[in-house]
């Protein structure tokens, strides 16, 4: 009788098993075929048909702002909260939107952006260290790895800037192998439009040296005094930076400068002040820039992880064979309803 209802358990913990995963590679087949169908044209990027969507309306208006996101389940709740709250004109994501710069990496980005978040408005992106495979060396396969031709070719120009509500907007894209583009970039840019504008805002993954002892300065460029100077002496309003995990303010001869790479991972090895996990909405009104911080104390979604795991593991080896996941379901299937059957066969043995 023990043995018999033994036999029951298990076969009907089969069938739920085998069950689960026949459910498991439908909902893998229907995130494969929303990751078929995205489409060609979105708002995610650096390019001047998103800056096109921008509606000029005057003063006040408000951005976003969030880093290093890297592609986490909490800077999708981060960037949902902080567009419910109002209708920001555009984000700006501060560099490191994924961990890797591997490519279906950036493809899962584009995803969740477009199909998941869903974002009603320009979102323009600062590269970073872990956006683009600088070295050639921390992907191994060359059709996954993303160089800085194909990161543009997903996002646009690495340095960019636009004009809104007679503010200027300066990203810069610090190219690892030549630095001194995009401080050419920032002071040619500067130069030319940076004359009589109401603010002027500018957007860098690596924040310099100097702006306290636990912020270790990544900006890798020989002179950073020649930096301070440039957002000096055009009076730029504020500087925003990446990089670092966590949340730091400050202000050098009047210009703000903000560390915000709070976005998506925090480490154990940082000091606790500024550690937290965070998006900043950016107030401008005609006398004043006003700042809110948005905050999350904690956010884990088991299926965001699961969704990135399927995708970046998964994805890239059945590309090509993709007819095996209907295989698979109708296998889990056919086993999940085998066992039932057996199960089922106990009752009417004992009727």
């Amino acid at each position: 009788m023990k043995r018999e209802k033994r036999s029951k358990i298990i076969w009907i913990a089969l069938a739920i098993v085998f069950l689960f995963f026949a459910g498991f590679f439908v909902w893998v087949i229907k995130l494969y075929q929303d990751y078929q169908n995205i489409p060609t044209e979105y708002l995610i990027g650096n390019r001047v048909s998103n800056v096109n969507t921008l509606r000029e309306k005057g003063l006040p208006f408000s951005f976003l702002v969030i880093g290093d996101t890297e592609g986490t389940e909490r800077a999708e709740t981060l960037i949902k909260l902080a567009s419910k709250e109002g209708t920001p004109s555009f984000m700006v994501i501060l560099g490191d939107f994924v961990n890797h710069p591997d490519i279906w990496n950036h493809r899962f980005f584009l995803r969740e952006m477009i199909t998941g978040i869903k974002p009603s408005f320009p979102v323009f992106l600062v590269a970073g260290n872990h956006d683009i495979d600088f070295s050639s060396s921390k992907i191994k396969s060359r059709k996954r790895r993303v160089t800085t031709e194909i990161y543009e070719s997903l996002y646009g120009p690495m340095n960019f800037d636009f004009i809104f509500n007679n503010c200027l907007f300066i990203i810069c894209g610090i190219d690892l192998k030549n630095p001194s583009v995009s401080l050419n970039y920032l002071r040619y840019t500067l130069s030319k439009k940076g004359g009589n504008k109401k603010y002027i805002f500018v957007f860098i993954h690596y924040p310099p040296k100097g702006l306290v002892d636990y912020i270790k300065g990544s900006l890798p460029i020989s002179n950073e005094e020649e930096f301070f100077s440039l957002l000096e002496t055009y009076k730029v309003t504020t500087c925003f930076f990446g990089d670092y995990h966590g949340y730091w303010r400050g202000q050098r001869k009047g210009v703000n400068l903000i560390v915000s790479g709070g976005g998506g991972r925090l480490k154990r090895s940082q000091p606790e002040w500024g550690k937290f996990y965070h998006i900043l909405r950016i107030n401008v009104d005609e006398n004043q820039i006003s700042e809110e911080m948005i905050i999350l104390r904690n956010e884990n979604k088991f299926e965001v992880r699961i969704k990135k795991a399927v995708f970046t593991k998964f994805f890239p080896i059945i590309q090509d064979i993709k007819w095996i996941l209907y295989v698979l379901v109708l296998i889990f299937l056919f086993c999940g309803i085998y066992c039932i059957i057996i199960f089922i066969g106990y009752f009417r043995r004992k009727s």
